[in-house]
């Protein structure tokens, strides 16, 4: 399907009875033909974007939000890194499931109840099915937790839809993120009943090592025989790691590892993603980017001089394969008047393209020091500028 500008939905009459796996996911058996209901299920129009996104599915006219939404906020701290594994996810699928072909759901195989019990620490007879390790040994509940700490802290799935050869969608394949502490947080109740908090930081040995385990399982648990009746066991699942960055910092976490289990199989051949995050200006870019932090430098200089009082300026550079590939720059001002946001919107834009290579997207935000926005300039790659002054 083409990927261009769309005006028109995609519209597809199921019968209930006979789609597997694109029903609810709480749909009952149907007892009788004569009960059969007719759902409508609509493809949201594609709209041209240099992301490439995954058209979405709708059941009659409504999005279908997953399983466990909203679980995530629970369970993950930084709200970056939250929308990093949701957003980096569904780019982590584009490899595996061409959205030409493909169409995005939200998760409805994992359930809210279940996937919480999978995220709680193991225990034999209380949580048989927690995939976090059981408590390890010392002799005080601060030395058991961070002898055996929480690996993964949130799992997330997608759907992934395809169009069978009777023009009927149905499941295509699922994606698993799987969201790995790098620090984890802890705390401890004492006699009293006060509570002292802790972290520990795990290593990216362990990280991986725990990851692999918790990934074999879950693929494991998912192709199970009864769970739709062992149906994912002709469903490709891929599964990609996600490490999350410490509670205070400042950028998203990012990928690093993904693997495939085809139908009939289990994950093979694990391969690293090369993704990493940079703040600019800070002592881990100028060490580990030099180059890139000179360049933001150099723009910072110039948009701070066109204001005699202090511009400042922050980027977080994207990087993929060791390449910066995105740049997201905030530039926070005393608001005096839209005609000095204009002029400092134009200036920017002007030094954006003076700056920076033409391949790398550049996406500037100007805000006021309440946070709104005031104007926003987005040049994507080999494009011109594009500004917009917000009213």
């Amino acid at each position: 399907m083409s990927k261009g500008w769309g005006i028109a939905s995609l519209v597809f009459l199921l019968f209930l009875t006979g789609c597997f796996p694109i029903l609810q996911p709480d749909q009952e058996e149907i007892e009788s033909e004569e009960n059969q209901e007719e759902q409508e299920v609509e493809i949201v129009p594609p709209v041209a974007t240099s992301e490439n996104y995954y058209q979405s599915v709708l059941y009659d006219g409504s999005y279908l939000h997953g399983e466990s939404r909203g679980f995530g906020n629970a369970v993950v701290y930084n709200r970056l890194d939250l929308n990093q594994l949701e957003m980096g996810l569904t780019f982590v699928a584009q490899e595996y499931f061409n959205p030409e072909r493909y169409f995005f759901r939200e998760g409805q195989f994992i359930k809210r109840e279940e996937l919480n019990n999978w995220l709680m620490r193991y225990d034999a007879d209380s949580n048989p099915s927690g995939l976090n390790p059981e408590l390890g040994k010392g002799e005080s509940m601060r030395e058991r937790e961070e002898s055996n700490p929480r690996y993964v802290s949130h799992i997330m799935e997608h759907n992934y839809l395809v169009q069978n050869e009777n023009g009927n969608l149905e499941l295509g394949g699922i994606v698993i993120g799987l969201s790995m502490n790098s620090v984890y947080n802890f705390k401890v109740e004492d006699e009293q009943g006060l509570f002292y908090f802790y972290e520990t930081e795990i290593s990216d040995e362990a990280m991986r090592r725990e990851g692999q385990r918790i990934a074999n399982e879950i693929v494991s648990r998912l192709r199970s025989e009864s769970r739709e009746e062992g149906a994912f066991n002709e469903i490709p699942i891929v599964v990609a790691m996600f490490r999350e960055q410490p509670r205070e910092s400042v950028i998203p976490g990012n990928f690093f590892l993904k693997a495939i289990a085809e139908p009939e199989n289990n994950l093979d051949r694990w391969q690293e993603i090369k993704e990493q995050y940079y703040l600019f200006p800070s002592s881990e870019a100028n060490q580990d980017v030099r180059n890139d932090a000179d360049q933001f430098q150099r723009f910072k200089d110039d948009v701070q001089g066109f204001f005699d009082s202090y511009l400042g300026v922050v980027g977080k550079g994207h990087y993929e394969n060791n390449q910066l590939k995105e740049l997201h720059v905030e530039i926070p001002i005393r608001f005096q008047g839209k005609a000095e946001i204009v002029a400092l919107t134009q200036f920017t834009a002007d030094r954006i393209m003076q700056r920076f290579h033409e391949n790398l997207k550049v996406t500037v935000y100007v805000t006021s020091v309440s946070g709104q926005h005031e104007s926003m300039i987005v040049r994507d790659s080999n494009e011109e500028p594009f500004i917009h002054i917000f009213e």
